[in-house]
């Protein structure tokens, strides 16, 4: 599920299936509360502000990146590749172009113009928070874990709610041996994300860690209850085994 919360305007929920992929995309329409938007310029007729940025970006390259979204809403990478590179063509200076670019070649592990799109989204927009958390993510991949670490941090400071950061920065931690560090981002991530099956799994290893092996235990059948064929559902199964064993020898 997809939530976004926006003061002043009404919450949305949008379900995201999630087919062989660690990845999908949601378009949310946000409604604003009657009297509640402040509005940007006198005689405004609606609530919703617009920035500067959004004003500047010409129509040809605007339907381009819609193009690009659906087609990454349908799981066409290629496609929504082609169409992103027309938008920055048409609009260099578009950083929700290059993000979502960025965020299309990870998931063709294209690990380096994943990584050069989603820098040049932060230097147009050092406020983009999505960007450097999508960049913390390509990082995690490459095991350049103190650059995930930078990033990562920097995302959650500018967007301290994002599971999906907690989550990267969890991985992180966890692969740098510093599972204390880990722990509290792999929690942030359950809460936020309680159907993301890796997620459980990586709390139930810190959870090890704290020898709290009940709670473990919890955790790792809850990756399987979510994702019993999973890449991590052998290993998870054989802890489950031994845990279990040592609980009621």
């Amino acid at each position: 599920m997809v939530r976004m919360s926006e003061r002043g305007f009404k919450d949305v929920n949008v379900r995201v299936e999630l087919v062989g992929m660690s990845r999908g995309y949601a378009t949310l329409e946000l409604k604003p509360i009657p009297g509640e938007v402040r509005r940007e310029n006198p005689g405004q007729e609606s609530g919703d502000p617009v920035s500067v940025l959004d004003l500047s970006i010409p129509e040809t390259a605007r339907q381009e990146f819609e193009k690009g979204q659906d087609a990454l809403k349908e799981n066409k990478l290629d496609d929504g590749i082609v169409h992103l590179r027309k938008a920055i063509k048409l609009y260099d200076a578009f950083p929700q172009a290059y993000a979502l670019l960025g965020t299309a070649y990870l998931g063709q592990k294209q690990w380096k113009d994943a990584e050069v799109a989603l820098r040049k989204a932060n230097e147009l927009d050092p406020k983009f928070p999505d960007a450097y958390m999508e960049l913390g993510a390509v990082f995690n991949q490459t095991k350049e874990y103190p650059q995930a670490e930078t990033a990562l941090l920097k995302g959650l400071e500018l967007k301290p709610e994002a599971a999906g950061g907690h989550y990267e920065l969890a991985k992180t931690y966890w692969a740098l041996g510093r599972w204390q560090d880990a722990a509290p981002h792999a929690r942030k991530a359950v809460a936020g994300m309680p159907d993301l099956a890796p997620a459980h799994a990586l709390l139930g290893n810190v959870m090890l860690r704290e020898s709290n092996a009940q709670g473990a235990l919890h955790e790792y059948q809850e990756y399987l209850r979510l994702d019993p064929n999973g890449s991590m559902a052998p290993g998870v199964r054989q802890m489950i085994e031994k845990i279990q064993k040592a609980l009621h020898p």
